[in-house]
């Protein structure tokens, strides 16, 4: 355990809640913190703070006079990213060890700006009374605990128990932040979905063989994690056999990217070099929420889009989930998608399209079996779309491969694409995927290698 007393900034408008947030700095003291009161106010400089007003908007070159005469949503910003800019001085300044914040939903907007700022794995707590509905706006893509302090205002015999619970916890969290002095293994990502799962198994298994650790990728949003965590280095492999959230920002999904994040998926990868399989599972669909919009199921409905065992409507996922399927147009996007991201990587790259079908979902009677994720007996799987001159295709991946054979710089001999005639659920095509990471991460992978295999048909 670190005896050292942590360094907690206890952030607010103080203006408003300057005794809350006094009151949250008195319990990390008596936690065992050191609270650094930090000033986020959007109308008044209330002249006490350990690091007041002023001094934050100084690190973007304002005036607080700026702020006080903006609109609400302005100041917002105008206060958010100065307070990114200057928690983030004092963390590169190792002068910081954990935040905590105190607030109802302008307080929250605000802290969480500046609290976005930080690494993965710094502690963040944000008490915000807001803290039961959708909060993916204030995450973005970061780690910050969100707890529910009741009130948003207000020193009393309840919230006195919560908030010192949560000052108990950023302390605790401060005081344990640093890694113990473990083996610590290179980190490879694996995204998946629970469609894809039996494969994304096959080949984390593999790279554990190999010694490395893994981080499972869920595909609702953490993409965005995951493209951070390349460009810090953490991660240093991929598997990007699922990046199927693409589609769900396509749709506009609940389960897709948060928008404060500004980053760009399949990027972080080819900007670093590192060996990276990429596949299109999760593309043959999107989670979307339970109510799917008009102008989505009339393509249901005219059968633009496939609808589950001809039902003019698409298949239920479960209470939260809705499967909506990408259509002819749809899947051309996607493709132009991925295909002009991968063409700039600096590192080996292989794009790898299994052509039998990209989910458990996406897959033919013929080919359906309970340990694919779809028995038999259910027929087709809900988003199956079987290509009209090989029907053991997928519709689909020939519309994809089209589009990337038409866009793939041949030039770059970072990259190869390569189609196979497998199912992505095959244990046969998992196993070429270990084959193809292997090779990159021995230094024998080359462009046109896998070409004389039985499954590789180009």
């Amino acid at each position: 355990m670190n005896n050292k007393k942590p360094n907690i900034i206890c952030m607010g408008i103080l203006d408003i809640k300057g005794d809350e947030i006094k009151f949250l700095a008195e319990e990390v003291e008596r936690a065992g913190g050191n609270p650094i009161i930090m000033e986020i106010s959007l109308g008044h400089e209330v002249g006490w703070a350990d690091i007041g007003l002023s001094e934050v908007l100084a690190e973007s070159g304002l005036k607080k006079e700026e702020v006080f005469k903006s609109s609400r949503s302005d100041a917002i910003s105008l206060v958010g990213t100065a307070g990114a800019m200057k928690i983030k001085k004092l963390y590169d300044e190792n002068k910081i060890d954990g935040v905590i914040s105190w607030a109802g939903s302008v307080g929250t907007s605000t802290a969480t700006m500046v609290m976005r700022a930080l690494p993965i794995g710094f502690p963040k707590i944000m008490l915000s009374t807001l803290a039961s509905g959708d909060v993916s706006s204030w995450l973005g893509n970061k780690d910050i605990y969100i707890v529910n302090p009741i009130s948003e205002k207000g020193v009393n015999k309840v919230t006195r128990k919560l908030i010192g619970n949560a000052a108990a916890a950023i302390v605790g969290m401060s005081r344990y932040r640093e890694v113990r002095n473990v083996d610590v293994k290179p980190l490879v990502a694996l995204t998946a979905y629970g469609t894809t799962t039996p494969t994304v198994i096959k080949c984390e298994q593999y790279m554990h063989e190999r010694g490395w650790d893994s981080i499972i990728i869920h595909q609702v949003g953490t993409g965005a994690t995951m493209e951070d965590l390349i460009d810090s280095g953490e991660i240093t492999a991929v598997y990007e056999i699922t990046p199927g959230e693409i589609s769900n920002n396509m749709y506009g999904s609940i389960y897709g990217i948060s928008k404060e994040w500004t980053g760009d998926r399949l990027t972080a990868a080819s900007r670093k070099g590192i060996p990276q399989i990429v596949c299109p599972g999760g593309l043959d669909q999107s989670a979307y929420q339970t109510v799917v919009p008009e102008k989505y199921l009339e393509g249901f409905r005219k059968g633009t889009r496939v609808s589950y065992k001809n039902s003019k409507a698409p298949y239920v996922h479960n209470s939260a989930v809705t499967i909506m399927v990408p259509d002819k147009e749809d899947t051309e996007e996607l493709a132009l998608y991925v295909i002009n991201r991968l063409n700039k990587t600096t590192g080996p790259t292989a794009l790898i399209v299994p052509m039998r079908g990209w989910s458990a979902y996406d897959q033919s009677v013929e080919n359906a079996s309970v340990d694919s994720g779809w028995a038999k007996e259910n027929g087709d799987g809900p988003v199956w779309w079987p290509d009209p001159d090989n029907a053991k295709w997928s519709r689909r991946a020939t519309l994809m491969w089209d589009v990337f054979m038409k866009n793939w710089d041949r030039n770059n001999s970072n990259l190869d694409i390569i189609k196979c005639d497998n199912h992505i659920l095959d244990a046969d095509f998992a196993q070429f995927l270990n084959t193809c990471m292997g090779d990159m991460l021995d230094k024998k992978w080359k462009k046109g290698l896998y070409r004389e295999l039985k499954n590789v048909v180009e």
